[in-house]
């Protein structure tokens, strides 16, 4: 058995299916909010909302994993709901503006449940331990780094800002390193691992936690 993969008699950590369409549709809502914030029309902001939501996924599945296409391309609801997802900001978006809080709550429990997911596959389909963090770190940003490079931004995951992606690397290796320890099933780890990754990125939204560049101002050009 490779190196931190599941034991077969163990079960595996399934992301909730209410979680997971709930979580989905508050990325496309991102996604969709960027494409109206740059004037595009209904198509660009759908695309957009669908890049967001599955490109982490798109990302993991197609360049890590090679396996078969990632589940927004094979779940006909999943699709649905993005598109709708898109639909809704639409025709709401000035409301949604006002709930900003809750989206941040979603997102919050997203940013560990797709860690952890993104973990999993990657173990399922015979990456090795660093793979795996990479892949879950993927599924949790690369659909907000593909949606940065399409709109032409120079992409948040990049720059100094509340802690995200340090907490996304955090969580997978918080995850395999409960997997590696052999106290729990894959199932309580991968709980354990959204409680911890939701309250801490919880606290640094309350606290403002943020990253510091390592030059107060660009180096000059070579």
């Amino acid at each position: 058995m490779p190196m931190g993969a599941f034991p077969p008699e163990v079960e595996q950590f399934e992301l909730p299916v209410t979680f997971s369409l709930v979580a989905h549709f508050t990325f496309g809502v991102t996604g969709a909010l960027a494409g109206l914030r740059r004037g595009y029309d209904i198509i660009g902001v759908i695309f957009l909302a669908m890049i967001t939501a599955g490109g982490g996924g798109l990302i993991r599945d197609g360049i890590l994993i090679s396996k078969g296409p990632p589940s927004i391309l094979t779940d006909t609801y999943l699709l649905l709901l993005i598109v709708a997802a898109a639909v809704v900001t639409l025709f709401l978006h000035r409301h949604i503006e006002r709930v900003g809080r809750a989206i941040a709550v979603v997102d919050a429990l997203g940013l560990g449940a797709f860690a952890v997911l993104g973990v999993e596959r990657s173990l399922q389909a015979g990456l090795s331990p660093p793979a795996a963090i990479l892949g879950g770190t993927i599924t949790v940003v690369g659909g907000g780094l593909l949606r940065d490079i399409l709109v032409r931004e120079e992409p948040l995951l990049f720059k100094p800002g509340q802690f995200y992606a340090l907490f996304a690397i955090g969580g997978c290796c918080f995850f395999l390193a409960l997997l590696r320890a052999g106290w729990w099933s894959p199932r309580q780890s991968g709980i354990l691992t959204v409680v911890v990754v939701f309250a801490l990125r919880l606290l640094a939204i309350r606290f403002n936690w943020q990253t510091s560049a390592l030059y107060r101002q660009p180096p000059p050009p070579a």
